[in-house]
């Protein structure tokens, strides 16, 4: 029997959080192999449309990816809730969430089939062409696009490479590379993500793997030991 504290909110949310802009989209026969760092910012709405809260974080926040191949690790720091964790195995669509709370460590199996989750998630986003600067992100030249949302009075402008296949950063499903700078937009603002780091490498296979103690559970029994310690 697994024993697993109550979690605050803000670990609910970190969680929410993974479940929502890390879904798994298909595959091309292209590889990328190194680590990916972008700078993570809340964006002061306000100063480009209404509609969102003006709670703004002062936490640094980062998404670091490390790739080999079909094996994807994404690590999302925040100085203020720590560090969060997920492995994928994107040929075999599976998928590693790593949470550790108290002095208790999980990978947490999520669904291997996020079909309908991910239609729903892309579908409130829209990308059209548009004819402005290209732009690098550290050192990688960026093809410009415009993004628009429901939640969204103006539309965005995001840049993307056809160098990397964008399955390494799935964020929206129209998406003809990888991302370089985007912005994601949920009740609890909008954030600006921006390619600050870009290396090719090949990182050692250990960071792929679950890490030594941890307890390895599914999505089910995750969320009914939360709901047995209520």
């Amino acid at each position: 029997m697994y024993l697993l504290p109550a979690l605050s909110k803000t670990s609910m949310l970190i969680l929410a959080h993974f479940l929502l802009i890390t879904a798994i989209f298909g595959q091309s026969s292209s590889s990328f192999s190194g680590e990916l760092i972008y700078a993570i910012t809340k964006i002061d709405e306000n100063k480009i449309q209404s509609g969102f809260g003006n709670d703004r974080s002062h936490a640094e926040e980062k998404l670091i990816i490390y790739t080999k191949d079909s094996l994807v690790k994404r690590v999302y720091f925040n100085s203020e809730n720590g560090i969060q964790e997920s492995i994928e195995h994107l040929t075999y669509a599976k998928k590693i969430l790593l949470l550790s709370i108290d002095t208790m460590n999980y990978a947490i199996q999520l669904p291997v089939n996020q079909k309908n989750h991910t239609d729903e998630l892309d579908s409130t986003y829209d990308l059209s062409k548009k004819c402005f600067p290209k732009v690098y992100f550290a050192g990688m030249k960026g093809k410009p696009m415009l993004l628009s949302h429901p939640m969204l009075s103006n539309k965005l402008q995001i840049w993307y490479s056809k160098k990397i296949h964008p399955k390494y950063n799935s964020v929206y499903a129209k998406l003809p590379g990888l991302p370089l700078k985007y912005y994601i937009a949920s009740e609890k603002g909008l954030y600006l993500y921006e390619l600050e780091s870009f290396k090719r490498y090949d990182p050692p296979l250990s960071l792929f793997q679950i890490p030594i103690g941890y307890d390895i559970l599914s999505l089910e029994d995750f969320l009914n030991l939360l709901e047995n310690q209520k």
